[in-house]
C-alpha cells in the first residue's frame, strides 16, 4: 500500500470508529440519564478501550461530539425554513422539522442538557434566534400565525411532538401526523382561540430553564 493510501485508510479507520463511539453514545442516552464509563461505552461501540480514548479522552468529549453532531441537524431544519416562500410555510417547517428530528433523534433533549451543564455560559441556538424571529414576524405580517404565539411557543410545541418516540412504530407516524395538524391549526391565526393564559416565554427565560440542572 503506497502512503497516499495508508493514509487514507487510517482516515476512514478513524471516522469509522468515531461514528460507531457516537452511535453508541446517542442509543445510551436515548434510554438514560447517568453517563456510561468509559469501559461500558466502549463495549457499547464495538471498540477497544485504546481505540475510545484515542478518540475521546472523556466521556465530556463525547457530549460535546454528539452535540455537535445534534448541532448539525438543527442547522438543517433552519437552512429548510429559511428557504421556504412564506413565513407559514417556514412556520410548518420549524415544526414538523423538529419533531421529526426529535423522533428519530431522542437522545437530542438530554445531549443537549448534558451540555449545557458542562458549559454554563453556552447558549444554545443562539445563532437561529434572529432567523427564527424573522420567520414568525413574517408569518404575522402575512396574518397567517395567530398574534400571540412567539417563536418559542412554537419550538416548545414542536419538542413535544418529538416525544412520541415511545409509542409502536407502526402507529407513531399517523399518530404524530394528526398531533402536528391539530398543533398547526391550534397557532394558524384567522379562527376563534381561547386567549393563552399568561406572558409570552421569553429567551432569557428558556435559557435559564435549560441550564436547570437535570434530576
Amino acid at each position: 500500500m503506497t502512503e497516499v493510501g495508508r493514509v487514507r485508510a487510517e482516515r476512514v479507520e478513524v471516522r469509522r470508529s468515531r461514528d460507531l463511539i457516537l452511535d453508541a453514545a446517542e442509543h445510551h442516552y436515548t434510554d438514560h440519564q447517568a453517563d456510561p464509563t468509559m469501559s461500558e461505552l466502549a463495549q457499547l461501540a464495538g471498540v477497544g478501550s485504546a481505540t475510545l480514548y484515542r478518540r475521546f479522552p472523556s466521556i465530556s468529549d463525547v457530549i460535546e461530539a454528539l452535540y455537535e453532531r445534534h448541532f448539525s441537524y438543527h442547522q438543517a431544519i433552519v437552512d429548510a425554513m429559511l428557504a421556504q416562500p412564506t413565513g407559514w410555510d417556514g412556520v410548518v417547517t420549524l415544526i414538523t422539522g423538529i419533531a421529526a428530528m426529535v423522533l428519530e433523534h431522542p437522545a437530542v433533549p438530554r445531549v443537549t442538557r448534558k451540555m449545557l451543564e458542562l458549559f454554563p455560559d453556552l447558549r444554545h441556538g443562539s445563532r437561529w434566534d434572529g432567523p427564527l424571529r424573522d420567520v414568525t414576524a413574517r408569518a404575522h405580517a402575512e396574518g397567517a400565525l395567530r398574534p400571540d404565539v412567539d417563536t418559542n411557543d412554537l419550538t416548545l410545541a414542536a419538542f413535544r411532538l418529538g416525544e412520541y418516540n415511545y409509542l409502536p412504530e407502526a402507529a407513531r407516524a399517523r399518530i404524530v401526523a394528526r398531533q402536528a395538524a391539530i398543533v398547526l391549526d391550534g397557532v394558524r391565526a384567522g379562527a376563534d382561540r381561547t386567549e393563552l393564559p399568561g406572558a409570552a416565554i421569553s429567551t432569557e427565560e428558556l435559557q435559564s430553564y435549560l441550564h436547570t440542572p437535570m434530576r
